[in-house]
């Protein structure tokens, strides 16, 4: 949990929602999945469930003898990307992903154009280094605490990038 950097279509303008406690439109959380892969995925696994050949089956069947018992329900279709063809994703934006995903940046055409907003963008304004950092693994953890010192998902690369010049 934390942020990633998304592929997406140049055009791409993510769905909002009305949300029910304010009236307000917000983003509508999305997982980085077609559904048809998340369904097509869940329904293998409820196989082999049924068959006994899922690897948590034989400890775990006693208790839950139906596979959504221990893995939930179907995927629901309200909470996945389109299924964008891939040489159409050439764009790129950061989503945070402690829930299923929203954007927390604009739609960028460039990894360059990316990393300068990354450096100007007030809540993140990372250094040349751990911008490069953050682009290059394309995900953040939410928090780290190291030698001390919390750092939050946005600068979790400023101390990777202090980790790795202290060891050199």
């Amino acid at each position: 949990m934390g942020r990633e950097i998304r592929r997406v279509p140049p055009d791409w303008e993510h769905p909002k929602e009305e949300n029910y406690r304010t009236g307000r439109p917000e983003y509508k959380p999305l997982f980085d999945q077609p559904f048809r892969e998340a369904a097509e995925e869940w329904h293998r696994d409820y196989m082999a469930w049924a068959d006994g050949t899922h690897p948590d089956a034989a400890e775990h069947k006693a208790d839950h003898p139906y596979y959504w018992m221990w893995n939930g329900c179907p995927p629901d279709e309200n909470f996945y990307r389109p299924d964008w063809p891939e040489e159409s994703r050439t764009a790129f934006q950061v989503y945070q992903n402690v829930s299923e995903g929203s954007p927390v940046s604009p739609v960028f055409a460039t990894e360059a154009e990316l990393k300068a907003w990354l450096m100007a963008d007030p809540d993140w304004h990372l250094s040349d280094a751990a911008a490069d950092s953050f682009i290059k693994s394309a995900w953040a953890p939410s928090m780290i605490i190291s030698g001390g010192r919390l750092a939050m998902a946005e600068q979790v690369h400023e101390v990777f990038v202090a980790e790795k010049k202290a060891t050199k």
